[in-house]
Order: C-alpha cells, then structure tokens, then sequence
C-alpha cells in the first residue's frame, strides 16, 4: 500500500512538472519577429545597415533550406517586446539555430560584432538545464533603440529557414525559467537518465560476463553501449557535462568520433554473437572488411574535426556513412533471415531492425529522440538475446559434461570387468590343477551366470540395486567355492523401503567385498568368517555398510610388504563415485572403521 501511494505521488509530481513547464513558455522565450537578407557575396555591416533602411530585408516564408556558400543576414525587431516591457533596461537573446556568425550591436556611433561561432571563442553563454545558448544585450546598444544585426553562415548544416524564428526574455524571466525544466527539456532529461540506467545496468552486466567467459562479444557490446551513452548525452545538457559538454569542440569530436564507433562496436558484436566465423565464414570475411574499413573511417573523421570543424566534407562523408551502413544492414538482414541456421538470428533482425529506423528517423527529422528510443529498446532485446544464448550454451556444456562422465564411467567400468574375470579364471585354473574336477565344474557353472549377467548389463551404465545384490551373490558364490566354502555371507535391504528400484552404478560394491574377503576374512586362524553386506536409505545418498569379522585395519596393514600396491578396483571405484559427486571429497564417500573385531566400509552411493 505504501508503495503505490508513494508512486501516485511521483507520478503527480512529474505531471505537474510538465504541466508546469507547458505553462511557462508563454512567458519565456518570445518569439521576435524576424527578416532576413540572403547574399552571395560579402557586405558590410554598413552596408547591411543602408539595406535596412531601405526596406531590402524581407520575412522568411519561403527561404527553403539553407546553403552552404551564402551569407543570411537576419534583422531582429524588438520593438513589439520593448513596447510590452517599457522598463527595461537589457534583455536576453536566444540566437537558436546558429552555427557560425556574428553578432552585431551599436555602441554610440558604430556597431560592434560579437562572435557566435560554435566551436570558437565566443559571447554565447549556456542553460544549466536546457541548454540553450543566450547572450545578454543592454538595450541601448540596440540600433535604432529596437534592432540586432546577425551575419549566419551554414556550412555543415542545412537546416530549413523558413519561418525563421528567435526568441527574447525578460531578464527576470530567464533568471527565473532558465533554472528550471521545460517541456522538451524535460522529456529529453527523462530519456537521457532512462537510457543512462539501461546502458549502465548493462554495460556492468557485459563486463562480468566478459571476466567470467572470456568472451570479446560482451567487450564489444559494452563498449557499443559506452559509445552510445557518450552520443547520447548532448539531449541532457546535465548528463553532457560528463563527458565536457562545455568544451564545445572535444564534446563535438567525441561525439561525431562516437557516431562511427557505435556501427563499428555493433558490427563486431553481431560477428561474434552469431559466430558467423564458424557458422557463415564467407559472410564474416565481409564483415571483417567492413570493420576494418570502419576503423579507418573512424580515424578520418577523427583527423577532420580536429583540422575543421566546420567542415563540409566532414558532414557528407558523415550522411554517406550512414546511408551505406543502413543499406548494408538492410540486405544483411535480409541475407541472415534467409541463410543463418540458428534462432539467435531473430534477436539480430528485430534489434537491428528498431535501431536503424531510429537512426533514419533522428537523420531525417533531425530528432535525437527517435534514436534514443531505437537504442533502448534494442538494448533490451539484446539482453534477452544475450540471456538465450548463455542458457543455450550451459544446456550444450552440460550436454557435453554428461556424454563425457558416461564415456568416462564406462571405460572405468570396463577396467573393472577384467578384473572380476581375471580373478575368476584364476580360481577355476586352481581347482583343475589342484584335482578339484567337481568344485572347478560348479565354479565354471557359476562363472558363466557372472559372465552372463554381466554382458547382459554391460551396454547400461547404470543397474537397479536388484541387480547390483544379484551380481554380488554370484560374485560371493564364485569365492566362496574358490575357497572352499571358508566363509559365510548375508545380505539385507531394508524391507519397507523402495531400493531395490533405485540406480547405482554397476558393481560397485565388489571391490569392497572383495577387500573384506581377501585382506580381512581369509587371514583370520581361528573362529568363524562372516561377511555382511547391508543397504539402507539416507536423504540423497544409498549407504551401503560391508562389515567383515576379519583381523581388522591395523592387522592387515602389518600384514602387507612394503612393495604392495593399492587395491585397483578399490581405487577405479574411489574414482568412479567422485565422478558421481563431483562437490563432495572421497573422504566422505567412503569410510573405513575398526569394529572389534573386524572392519566396517561405509560406501555412499549418490542417488540417480
């Protein structure tokens, strides 16, 4: 409850803002009427001052768009303004729209020209908020009491002067509105910070990605987003001065550099995000061409606007990069829509689909906004793009991690199987070379049963425990006739339990019986030999307890020469169960404890 009376209220908050802001610019920013003279060659400002007596200057209902070679030269009337604020002794001029001129303003018996050029020295001063530049003007030092003359050329621009516009403050006003936010100013704010959590968000998203993967798609996506956040910053004057909005020709290198670095970094993630190295090489050696001629592009402008700023070649070189690229990204749309053979593509299409035709809108319309837009929404479908294809990628590490342990259980499963017949065959050589005819011909019997059981279980890698305890009772038979019935065996399964249904890996108890049998039964002298083989249930483990009445631990240590070696089927089956349990020590798995008399083996089988 709390949470939504505390979001209606934010959400008043800002729709009061607006409504404030919409309100405001009644009383700020007055449109001043305003002619104009466009001249092909150069003139004077005394000149220009003899044609406004003239009546030579004309308004600008059908000026077009500017060109680049002509000098316009704008006569702005306050008279109106000044009639409505007759108290006024200054006033604030907003010269909107100017790249490079010059102001002029009388000063007694002559004019004095103020520089307006953007990326030099000038008398323009800046909004804190929304960045409109503003020069403030004494009002006598307007001509004739009422009138500014600005001289204006367009050199990269070619922007539409019809109707051409600039506006005028109160000196009060601007003091009072100018801190504020304005409509537009406000929309762009709200965008701009929008874009910013986004960007942030996922360029660290990208950077842990990168440090845990070591994948240069997440470098190339968080630097795409970098980028991006740089050339996006000019709509937020206050987000701008991050990146040194008031150095007016760095901000406009970087910027302009940002531009191409944006399609370059974008490029780059595309080629590695769908592999088009392994998946489409003859399309990837285009698109590693296209890079690298981008990053020559890149340094040309670079080099351009530091030598001119203005420059016109500059600009065009800059619009033919970006039809190319969007008609570059129109058929290679196309291309992978029809020829790439993975669903990540979809992601590509649609991402890159709503981020050039935000591009087109901003060149066109000449709206940063739109591209904004573009980006934030193309960001998003990255992000779940990038989502797909980590899962896609864990699916295809933990497919390849499962037929790796199967193939690996099975050639230790195959070690262990010569084992068993190894020492079967040898006991059955003992019973013939002994005279033993009739034990040798039992023995063969239950020989061939194991053999059987075996080959017949030998294409799974795992058993139910039913026939795990069948395979060991063959096995306990085939010793206990080897060795002339010297011990005694029994095995128990908890009766109300489910076990005999559950999966363990195939033999893997024996080596443990046959321990028990041969370094702790068959060298006790005296009293009985009895073996016990027990199996219950415990949470996510089967514990199964071989426990032998034997001579015990320390006893069959003593026992041993200093020349034997381990068990190896004690040590295939170690190797097997940490497999099984990749997280948890041997130690754990396996326990071995004296009994007194005797030895218990607890052996915990993972649950399948």
């Amino acid at each position: 409850m709390r949470k939504t009376i505390f979001l209606m209220l934010f959400l008043g908050f800002l729709l009061s803002n607006l409504a404030f802001s919409q309100s405001i610019s009644l009383n700020y920013q007055i449109p001043i009427p305003t002619k104009v003279l466009a001249l092909d060659t150069v003139a004077s400002i005394k000149q220009i001052q003899n044609l406004s007596d003239l009546r030579t200057f004309h308004g600008s209902e059908n000026l077009g768009s500017a060109r680049a070679k002509t000098n316009y030269w704008f006569e702005v009337d306050f008279s109106e303004f000044l009639e409505n604020h007759p108290d006024l002794d200054s006033l604030i001029f907003y010269p909107v729209g100017i790249e490079k001129g010059n102001l002029f303003v009388w000063n007694q018996d002559h004019f004095d020209s103020l520089s307006l050029n953007r990326f030099e020295e000038n008398v323009l001063l800046r909004s804190e908020f929304s960045g409109l530049n503003y020069v403030p003007i004494p009002v006598q030092n307007l001509f004739h009491g009422s009138k500014l003359f600005m001289r204006v050329n367009y050199i990269r621009i070619s922007p539409n002067l019809t109707n051409k516009v600039f506006y005028s403050s109160t000196p009060q006003a601007h003091a009072t509105f100018s801190q504020l936010v304005s409509r537009n100013s406000f929309k762009s704010q709200v965008l701009a910070y929008f874009f910013l959590g986004v960007a942030f968000v996922l360029l660290v998203f990208n950077l842990i990605l990168f440090s845990y993967m070591k994948d240069r798609q997440y470098i190339y996506y968080g630097l795409f987003i970098l980028f991006q956040l740089m050339y996006y910053s000019q709509i937020s004057p206050t987000l701008a001065q991050v990146f040194g909005y008031h150095y007016s020709k760095f901000f406009f290198w970087m910027t302009t550099v940002s531009q191409v670095i944006i399609n370059l970094t974008y490029l780059m993630f595309i080629r590695h995000f769908l592999d088009f190295k392994e998946k489409m090489p003859k399309f990837d050696r285009i698109v590693k061409g296209l890079a690298y001629g981008l990053c020559g592009f890149t340094l040309l402008m670079a080099v351009l606007v530091i030598i001119n700023p203005y420059s016109r070649l500059q600009a065009d070189l800059m619009n033919v990069e970006r039809i190319f690229m969007a008609t570059f990204t129109l058929f290679a749309v196309i291309y992978l829509w029809r020829n790439y053979p993975d669903n990540l593509v979809w992601f590509v299409i649609s991402g890159t689909v709503i981020f050039t035709t935000g591009a087109l809108c901003t060149m066109f319309l000449l709206d940063l906004d739109y591209m904004v837009a573009g980006s934030a929404v193309e960001s998003i479908i990255f992000s779940f793009g990038l989502s797909y294809k980590i899962k896609a990628i864990s699916s295809q590490k933990q497919k390849a991690e499962i037929e790796a342990y199967q193939t690996k259980l099975g050639a230790l499963r195959a070690q262990i199987n010569p084992h068993f017949i190894f020492n079967s065959l040898a006991s059955i050589q003992h019973l013939i070379s002994s005279g033993q005819n009739q034990a040798a011909l039992r023995y063969l019997s239950k020989f061939s049963k194991f053999v059987h059981q075996v080959l017949e279980n030998s294409l799974d890698i795992h058993i139910t425990l039913e026939k795990e305890i069948e395979l060991l009772k063959v096995y306990l038979d085939l010793e206990s006739l080897r060795f002339d019935h010297a011990f005694s065996y029994e095995i128990e399964i908890d009766p109300d339990s489910n076990l005999d249904q559950e999966e363990v890996p195939m033999m893997i108890v024996q080596p443990f019986v046959e321990n028990a049998i041969k370094h702790g039964l068959l060298p006790k002298k005296e009293g009985d030999r009895k073996l016990k083989i027990h199996f219950h249930e415990c949470d996510l483990f089967i514990h199964c307890e071989v426990m032998d009445n034997g001579i015990g631990i320390t006893a069959s240590k003593a026992n041993k020469t200093p020349n034997s070696r381990p068990s190896r089927g004690l040590m295939l089956t170690e190797e097997r169960l940490k497999m099984a349990h990749k997280s948890i020590d041997r130690e754990e798995l396996i326990q071995f404890s004296d009994c007194h008399p005797g030895t218990k083996v607890l052996i915990k089988i993972p649950k399948l």
